[in-house]
Formats: structure tokens, sequence, C-alpha cells
């Protein structure tokens, strides 16, 4: 009767740890993982600017983060006080970079002031940032190099080297339209030598080729746009139509159209760009956006991500590429770089703030909760020509109210803020860690190894916990009779 009790002892205790999991682990709501990406000092355009940086009050404020993603966000705002101490007035270009997507990115959630005035801005798009933590100090550095955000700074347009900007193509323009409620699988033939063409679609879900044939399909459930784009060359395209997905049954129940027209490479990408394309599951929005970004991004600007995209993408696809190459360009995290221009009347002072969002990097892969990582570009600052008194403010949320590790030295004042100050700026760039917990604890790293091991299984355990107890329960009850019985 002992063992039996016993029995039913580690039944309740195997319940007990099953309901001790945390709530994300137990809903599998939500990743273990979640990429964020670093903050940067502002920077000069041209170098050698007499311009030094008196001090600079530099605040991470997390207190309002609510809880609504992933990962904890806050607000940063970067306070400079300048100095112009020449005879002269000058006139200095200053750019500032950001990380974020084109698809969902507001210009509006940056403030760029002088004295407290709204300083005018153009908006540059740079290079695409890989997954930032998980890099090489070498990739973090390139990524944020100085030299490589300036040079993408750049009003001329991008120089291919598969077409020229304003290379004439054709454009076939196909309306496709099934006849009854069947849906029509539309199917394209054509061969071409990427040698002498370049071959560019949109619309087509469905892409095959052998040496120089090429097969593109798309499901028409209902009147469809579809577009080939030539260049060099011309194709001859053949049509036809499938019911089913292997292309084995063919159909006549459609109709379809095909006129074409020759139009420039420039006029063709910049239809592309400001066309309202698929934005996935947030359609509405991301498209709301993507519209507002198109009005307010330079013609220049637009050009060059699609060209270079095309341009890499025609070399990879050995003269073919698609429209979603494109698209995806906006759902992609980038460098924006924020270009302004401060004027300093001779012996004078001024008062630069910057204002935007900061979002850290989510890590529960090692620990029982998650980890919130930091990162903030100093290397730009080093290239004013001097930079004095460093003052750091970090208010953490109450979620993570603890810095568990910095590239600095932090001193807590209160309950959720630390502070520090510096004559100058630190050989490296900063980071800082929030945690839930005073310390990361050795229980905190073996908890994590636990949950890491069941949360392929907490489903299970969340949505059938009680059939979970009976069944231990019953398993340990037949185990304790049958070995009384022996």
């Amino acid at each position: 009767m002992r063992k039996f009790a016993v029995g039913i002892a580690i039944s309740i205790v195997l319940t007990g740890l099953a309901g001790l999991l945390p709530s994300n682990v137990l809903a599998n709501s939500g990743p273990t993982y979640w990429q964020g990406y670093p903050a940067s000092e502002v920077m000069l355009v041209k170098e050698n600017s007499p311009i030094i940086v008196k001090n600079e009050d530099l605040t991470f404020d997390f207190s309002d983060y609510e809880g609504r993603s992933y990962t904890i966000d806050g607000k940063v705002t970067a306070t400079y006080h300048m100095v112009n101490s020449t005879d002269q007035a000058q006139s200095v270009q200053m750019a500032f970079p950001v990380v974020a997507e084109l698809a969902s990115f507001k210009a509006s959630d940056v403030e760029i002031t002088a004295d407290g005035s709204s300083l005018p801005y153009e908006i540059y798009i740079g290079d695409v940032v890989e997954n930032y933590r998980n890099n090489s100090e070498e990739n973090k550095k390139k990524a944020f190099d100085f030299e490589n955000i300036v040079g993408t700074i750049s009003d001329k347009y991008y120089q291919a080297e598969n077409f020229e900007i304003d290379e004439k193509g054709k454009l076939y323009t196909i309306n496709v339209k099934p006849t009854t409620e069947q849906r029509v699988n539309f199917v394209v033939d054509f061969r071409f030598d990427y040698n002498k063409t370049k071959v560019f679609t949109k619309g087509f879900n469905r892409y095959e080729r052998s040496s120089d044939k090429v097969r593109i399909a798309a499901w028409c459930y209902e009147p469809e746009t579809l577009e080939v784009y030539v260049l060099g060359e011309d194709i001859d395209i053949k049509i036809s139509a499938f019911s089913d997905g292997e292309l084995k049954e063919k159909t006549d129940l459609f109709t379809h159209h095909i006129a074409s027209q020759e139009m420039e490479v420039k006029s063709y990408l910049m239809k592309m760009a400001t066309e309202d394309n698929d934005m996935g599951s947030n359609e509405n929005e991301m498209a709301s956006v993507k519209q507002q970004n198109t009005k307010i991004l330079s013609e220049v600007q637009l050009y060059n991500m699609y060209a270079k995209t095309l341009d890499k993408y025609l070399e990879q696809g050995m003269g073919f590429s698609s429209d979603s190459v494109l698209t995806d360009q906006w759902r992609l995290r980038r460098i924006i770089a924020f270009v302004y221009t401060v004027e300093f009347p001779e012996n004078s002072e001024k008062e630069v703030t910057v204002n935007y969002n900061i979002t850290g990097t989510m890590d529960m892969r090692k620990t029982s909760k998650p980890l919130y990582y930091f990162d903030y570009i100093l290397n730009p600052a080093k290239k004013w020509s001097d930079f004095k008194n460093l003052n750091i403010k970090i208010i953490t949320p109450k979620e993570a109210p603890y810095i568990v590790e910095s590239s600095i030295q932090l001193e807590k004042t209160s309950d959720n803020t630390y502070v520090a100050f510096l004559e100058s700026l630190p050989e490296d760039d900063l980071f800082f860690t929030l945690y839930s917990n005073e310390k990361v604890s050795k229980i905190d790293k073996s908890l994590g190894k636990v949950w890491r091991n069941l949360r392929y299984f907490a489903p299970l355990l969340m949505g059938f916990g009680k059939i979970f107890t009976i069944i231990i329960v019953a398993i340990l009850t037949v185990a304790v009779i049958r070995k009384r019985r022996k």
C-alpha cells in the first residue's frame, strides 16, 4: 500500500511539473528566438568636419513596453550638444541609419530636431542586414561599417551588368479568364538563349527549365493578368492550359488575350515598384504602408533597389527572374539612412536630437526565461572632429528589470534605471542584456535545458493534462499491483 501511495505521489509530481511549465512554452505560441537589430550613432556623410560633439545624452527607455511582441522594444533618444568653434559658418550633412522592413517601416517613427525644430530629411535605401546577432564579429562590423553605409547615400542610378537603364524590352501582357467555375492551370512555353535574351515574369507560380526550354504556369481561379518582359532577342510564346497540377489533362475552358508593347527597363521597374503587390498575411496594412513609402522614397532609390535585385537574380538564374524576388525586397530587413543637413553659424552651438524605436533580440534557447539583447553601434561617432562626455541612461521594463550583462560598467540608481558616464567613446560598441532576474543562475540554465527538451510535447501536456494524469496514475498503479503480486 505504501508503494502504491508512492506511485500516486510520483504521478502528481509529474503532473505538477507539467503545470509549472511557462505558459509561452506550454502553448507553443511563440518562438524561442526572435531576431532584433542594432541602433546606431549619427554619422557624418562627409568626413573632416570641424564640428565637435561636446557631450551626448543617450537614453534607452523601455518603460512603456506592454508585451505586444515576442521581444522587447522601446524608444531611444540621442541628444548631441555640437559646437562649431570656427569663424566660418558650416553646413553639415549628417546621416542616421535604422534597420527596418520597408513594408512596415513608418518614417514618422523617427524624429530629428535641431534646437527643438524639426529637420527635413531624405531617405536612402541601403543593404539587406542578415541575422545580426548570430553573425561573426567581422560580418557585424561590415554590416554597420561607416564607409558601407555612407556609400549607399547616392543619387546616381545603379549601373547593371545585365541591362541598361534605358534599354527597351518587350512587355507581353496576358489576360486569362476561366469560362467556368473550374480553375485552369495556365501554361506558357518558350525557348531562349540566356546569352542573348533576359526574361522576367510576373504572376506565375511555376517554373521548369531544361537547357533552353522553359515552362511557366499559373493557377487561374478568376480573371488574371500575367506578364512576360523580354530583353534582347524576342521569344516565341506558346499557350496551353490544364485542369490538373501535373499538367497532363488539357482543357479549353478558358479565354486569353495577349498584348505587347515596348517599354524601357526603368519604366517597367518603376511600374513594378508602384503597383500594389501581394504583401502576405497583413496584406491591407502592408500595402498601405508600402504605398506611403513609395511616395516618400525618391525614384532613384526605388529604381536602384529593384535594379540591383533584378541584376543579381538574372545572373544567378541564367537570364531568368520573377516578380517574387522584387516583392520580397519590401519584407527584408535593411539599413535605411535618414540624411539631413544642420546649419551652424560661426562660433555657435546646436542641440541635435534623434528619437526612434529600438527592438531587442529575444533568446530563450538556453534559459527558462527570455534574455533580451540590445546592440548600439558607436563607431560612426569616431568620425567627428572630437567626441567627449557620453551620458547613458537605461530605463528597463517591468518584464525584464535587470541588466545582467553589459559592455560597459553601469550603475543602478533605482529599481529600473541604470546609468553610466564616459569621458570619451569606448573602444567597442555598446551592448547590454535584460533579464527578469538579477542574474542568470545555474537553475535558470538547467530549467532552460528541460524546457527545450519538453517544448515539442508542451501542447500535448497543456491540452491533455487530465488524460496525462490519468494515464500516469494508471501505469504506476498497474506497476505497483504487479509487483505486489510477484
